[in-house]
């Protein structure tokens, strides 16, 4: 008998899958948490970037932009700004080595010093020596100085009328000596006749040879000249400006200038000045100006009413005349007045020296001595062309150029009185290197 087959054993039912998604069965869950991971570090990595570079800064122009907008006016000033704002700060030069204070205002090609008892505190820029404050230097030449007074360059105040500091191609060379002492610094015991004898000396030889002025303390400034114009100030001055303020007194001193000139022209000339208390002016070998109260060929005071009427040539004094005339006089002797030479006109004027002939493109030697017996000083040096038409002063005499060697004008103040009007336009002469002929 066919038996049925028995039914076989039912198998285990398994769990369903869970049913996913479409996301999830692309990968979606890695997937989400890489993207945003990526997407982290991708902000973080921009931040970063941006706060690392800075955008350039902004470039400022001073000038309207082409096209028009700007004025000429305008464009001439904002130039002009560009100009000082590139324009770089110069150091204060000082001076060292002294014994005096002295500092350089900023900068010319000079210098160049107080407290003075004929000067106001108006000039402040540059060689002040004792004076309180501090000068000022917007000056263009060089100073000298810790107080107000004189200034050395083309300042606000006044110019230092002994010399620049530091060396100037068209310039005379000077030095200064202190006839009361030696060079070792020993007291000479020399008085104001000593010291005229000793200029008299040196004047009176046949060259005027520096050693015997070296005998005598040198000042350990040199200075550079380019113009006699000194009014009436504080002989003390001249020390402090060649570096010797506390070594020596503010008498019977000496500075001696000299270098070799070129005319600007060829022509006839003289010189024309006056200084208080010595100034005398060798030109080519000869003394052509013995312009001071006291001269220096003779010796002696020569302003006093006798001598004046003398070189007037309105005197009876024969053996005067005869003298002055042996101490190179011309008697009588020409003298000009201006307004404000008072103390020169009481005692007869601004002096005329006498001529002489130059040719141009030549060499002459030329040097000069200025010298204080005590109190005050003043000089001043012009230069007269024969035959050339001047303004006139008041007085009816010629307004006359300074005998100098660079275009740059003195700026004394106007309270500052002393020295004659002089005419701003006058020619320059030049200092050259070589030797001279001995005569004309």
């Amino acid at each position: 008998m066919i038996q049925a087959p028995s039914p076989s054993p039912a198998k285990p039912s398994l769990p369903a899958k869970p049913k996913r998604s479409v996301w999830k069965r692309m990968g979606g869950g890695a997937l989400s948490i890489s993207i945003i991971f990526h997407i982290i570090l991708l902000v973080i990595g921009i931040f970063w970037v941006l706060r690392v570079i800075k955008p350039p800064d902004k470039v400022v122009d001073f000038m309207p932009p082409s096209g028009g907008g700007g004025a000429p006016d305008a464009q001439k000033e904002a130039k002009q700004r560009r100009v000082q704002i590139m324009k770089p700060d110069l150091a204060r030069i000082a001076a060292v080595g002294t014994n005096s204070q002295l500092t350089l205002p900023e900068p010319d090609p000079s210098v160049e010093m107080s407290s003075l008892q004929s000067l106001s505190s108006s000039l402040s820029s540059g060689m002040g020596g004792h004076g309180s404050g501090g000068g000022r230097g917007d000056g263009n030449g060089k100073g000298v100085g810790n107080g107000s007074g004189l200034g050395n360059g083309m300042g606000s105040g006044m110019q230092n009328p002994f010399g620049m500091i530091g060396a100037a191609g068209n310039a005379l060379v000077g030095n200064f000596y202190d006839l009361k002492q030696t060079k070792d610094g020993k007291p000479t015991g020399v008085d104001e006749a000593g010291a005229l004898k000793i200029l008299s000396e040196f004047v009176n030889s046949s060259r005027w040879n520096a050693k015997v002025l070296e005998e005598y303390y040198k000042a350990p400034n040199t200075l550079y000249q380019t113009k006699i114009y000194i009014p009436i100030i504080s002989a003390a001055l001249a020390p402090e400006a060649f570096g010797c303020g506390k070594e020596v007194q503010p008498v019977n001193w000496v500075a001696h200038y000299r270098g070799m000139v070129s005319p600007p022209k060829s022509g006839r000339f003289r010189l024309v000045g006056r200084a208080d208390n010595v100034m005398v002016v060798r030109f080519n070998g000869k003394v052509v100006l013995d312009g001071g109260d006291y001269s220096a060929a003779l010796g002696r005071i020569i302003w006093d009413p006798t001598s004046i009427a003398t070189l007037a040539g309105g005197s009876n004094n024969r053996d005067m005349e005869k003298e002055m005339r042996r101490g190179g006089y011309d008697i009588p002797v020409k003298s000009y007045q201006y307004p404000d030479t008072g103390q020169y006109n009481e005692r007869g004027g601004v002096m005329v020296g006498k001529e002489f002939t130059v040719r141009a493109g030549q060499r002459y030697p030329v040097e000069i001595i200025l010298s204080e017996l005590g109190g005050l000083f003043g000089a001043s040096l012009l230069i007269e062309e024969s035959g050339a038409k001047y303004e006139k002063a008041p007085s009816g005499d010629p307004i006359l150029p300074l005998f100098q060697f660079d275009s740059n004008l003195p700026n004394v103040p106007k309270e500052v009185r002393g020295s004659p009007p002089f005419d701003p336009n006058g020619p320059v002469w030049k200092v050259v290197l070589g030797e001279a002929p001995n005569s004309i």
